[in-house]
């Protein structure tokens, strides 16, 4: 791993750096921010399997200065994250290891797929009335826990997915499920994590200053989110999804 280091150099280390402040940065704001940073980790030659490992680290980080952000301001429902935490924690570890032993190709096929699959949901029509809101702990547990066993397994736009199920099957609006599902993504990602870390695919050296980056993006994203509101966050991740869309069709061909 340490010639692997070497390899990417000081440059492509900053550059990952950067991309790992603006993924925890979109990850608070709208989620997705793994469609961002885990194409760049494979892009500067890091292996699929270490390369979801490493995101899982890099996106814990982000992903608690955001919960804390949202919690000091009260925007997460406590319901959707009491009902669903464990199963989606236990949902994320099984995911993990099957992860481990699918083929690597698949993998990057899988996470290529999943982008135009978001963009679908993101684009139908967004729940805005509060009194309609479903909290029911079968529907919240059943709604949540396939995306938790897809966070271990993958993990790019984890938190959209959630948000977009607690916004148009559970029908809150869209701050409070961007916000509330950031408690479910920190466990699922530390039950990914776990099983990463436990199979020995964390690529530390990296994943160390990546997170301190992916921390201080998470913090900043969960402020703007609160300040611009439903509209902001829509917006924002149609437009993230759109450019890592092109960008892995780009790399597709080339």
């Amino acid at each position: 791993m340490d010639a692997l280091l070497q390899d990417i150099g000081l440059m492509w280390l900053l550059a990952l750096m950067l991309t790992a402040f603006a993924a925890g940065y979109i990850d608070a704001v709208a989620g997705g921010g793994g469609m961002l940073q885990l194409p760049a980790l494979l892009f500067v030659g890091i292996p699929p399997v270490s390369a979801l490992a490493t995101n899982k680290i890099v996106g814990f980080t982000g992903t608690l200065l955001a919960v804390i952000k949202y919690a000091v301001e009260r925007k997460i429902n406590g319901k959707i994250v009491l009902y669903a935490a464990i199963p989606c924690l236990i949902a994320s570890y099984l995911g993990g290891q099957l992860a481990m032993k699918l083929n690597a190709t698949l993998l990057e096929w899988m996470i290529l797929l999943c982008i135009p699959i978001a963009l679908f949901f993101v684009f139908q029509k967004s729940h805005k009335e509060k009194n309609k809101a479903i909290d029911s702990p079968a529907k919240i547990i059943l709604s949540m826990s396939p995306i938790g066993f897809y966070d271990g397994l993958l993990g790019p736009g984890t938190g959209s997915y959630m948000a977009l199920v607690i916004n148009k099957f559970l029908k809150y609006d869209f701050l409070t499920a961007t916000a509330s599902v950031k408690p479910l993504n920190l466990l699922t990602n530390l039950g990914a994590a776990i099983a990463f870390i436990f199979a020995g695919k964390v690529i530390w050296m990296l994943a160390l200053p990546l997170a301190v980056c992916s921390g201080l993006g998470g913090w900043l994203g969960g402020h703007s989110a609160i300040a611009g509101g439903e509209d902001f966050i829509r917006k924002l991740l149609i437009t993230v999804l759109i450019v890592m869309l092109l960008a892995n069709l780009l790399k597709m061909v080339y």
